[in-house]
């Protein structure tokens, strides 16, 4: 290992530019600022990646049906560089993921492997946890044979070859290690941090001009989501108070026709609320900076990205007891928690800080300093390193 840096690499077969910014770009990004030798591999034929490749080397894989089935393009690349790899970072609980690890660790067993999760305990078992899970490739439930046969190999075999696992808050991580033996002393928790500080500007965040703004920002529309419950919320918010209520992100197609009554009945709503559609980075860090509340009734969510975005912006945080942020906000007193698909207990809890503009300003500039220490992507990638290194000692000894 002396006399060459460290090498990490991280494996996400359809990483795009976008992604540079949320996680699977940003932990390579600054494990590099910690001196390391980073890339990402992923399958590509013509898309440019002019942000990541400021910063990080692709390792692009020709995207073409022989090189994707069976993920053979990427099983190859490990087969011929795992020794060259220290840490390996992949994503997701599923069947690649997992069998990334194993022929990684099979050729280089003094390597290590690190397996960032996307689940939330605190989401409605039916929909999200990881047996079954929605997305899941190893929701083996009702299968045949065959599919019990590869779900017996991914839990006692596959599994175990990751050396660390992490969850974005802590009671997920409590609850995975109860159920499932192979994360027992493996799994920890890593947040999602911003990326306010690639903005290729210094900003001042102390001297905001803020609008009474109620905003959201996602894929509008979608069950996850439940816009609905904002905008049913915001028909009592409009008219006790001075607030519009901005929306920035797509629109589902399915969610058209409820936007369209929703206008119909409440015509006096038109010019008091605004979908923006979707927005590039600037343009929606801009919306943060004049929004005063960020409201997410999301009815499962793990710590999305924007949620420390918003709070960098100086934004209080309204969301519901089912998102990974749940535990820093209770914690913290850095926003308010209410139920999902609770459209009265949302309305009240946006009135009740609209009414104390003193604890507003509180509110905001603690979310600010939790933004900027516990969900800042340097301090986040820092102590993941010192525990890979603080592992890595132990095995060695």
């Amino acid at each position: 290992m002396e006399g060459r840096r460290r090498t990490f690499c991280t494996i996400f077969p359809n990483y795009r530019d976008y992604h540079f910014f949320k996680d699977p770009g940003q932990i390579p990004y600054r494990f590099s600022k910690l001196g390391y030798d980073t890339s990402i591999v992923c399958y590509s034929d013509s898309e440019d990646f002019p942000e990541t490749q400021k910063h990080i080397r692709l390792n692009t894989i020709a995207d073409r049906y022989i090189s994707r089935k069976f993920n053979s393009g990427i099983l190859w690349y490990l087969v011929v560089n795992a020794r060259k790899i220290d840490i390996l970072n992949i994503f997701h609980f599923s069947w690649n993921s997992l069998l990334f690890a194993f022929i990684y660790k099979t050729l280089n067993n003094r390597g290590f492997a690190y397996l960032k999760l996307d689940h939330c305990a605190f989401a409605d078992e039916s929909e999200y946890k990881l047996y079954p899970h929605r997305n899941n490739p190893l929701d083996f439930s009702g299968a045949k044979r065959k599919g019990k046969v590869k779900y017996y190999i991914a839990i006692h075999c596959l599994a175990r070859k990751v050396d660390l696992w992490s969850a974005e808050d802590e009671d997920t991580c409590g609850l995975l290690e109860d159920r499932y033996d192979f994360f027992k002393g493996r799994l920890i928790t890593v947040y999602n941090g911003h990326t306010a500080d690639l903005t290729g500007e210094e900003l001042n965040v102390s001297t905001l001009k803020k609008s009474d703004i109620i905003m959201t920002a996602g894929r509008l529309g979608i069950h996850q989501k439940a816009t609905e419950i904002l905008l049913e919320a915001f028909i009592r918010v409009a008219s006790s108070s001075r607030y519009d209520l901005h929306l920035a992100g797509t629109i589902d197609p399915s969610f058209d026709e409820y936007i369209n009554t929703f206008f119909q009945n409440n015509p006096s709503l038109r010019d008091r609320i605004v979908f923006h559609g979707s927005l590039g980075r600037l343009e929606l860090f801009q919306l943060y900076s004049r929004s005063r509340i960020f409201c997410l009734p999301s009815r499962y969510e793990t710590l999305a990205n924007v949620f420390p975005e918003a709070m960098y912006f100086r934004n209080v945080i309204v969301t519901t007891e089912n998102v990974s942020l749940m535990p820093v906000i209770r914690k913290t007193g850095a926003g308010l928690i209410v139920k999902r698909d609770d459209s009265e207990a949302l309305a009240e809890a946006l009135l009740w800080l609209i009414n104390n503009p003193a604890l507003i300003d509180q509110m905001s500039a603690l979310s600010h300093e939790i933004s900027s220490d516990l969900l800042n992507w340097d301090s986040i990638v820092t102590s993941l390193n010192g525990r890979i290194e603080e592992m890595q000692t132990g095995r060695r000894k």
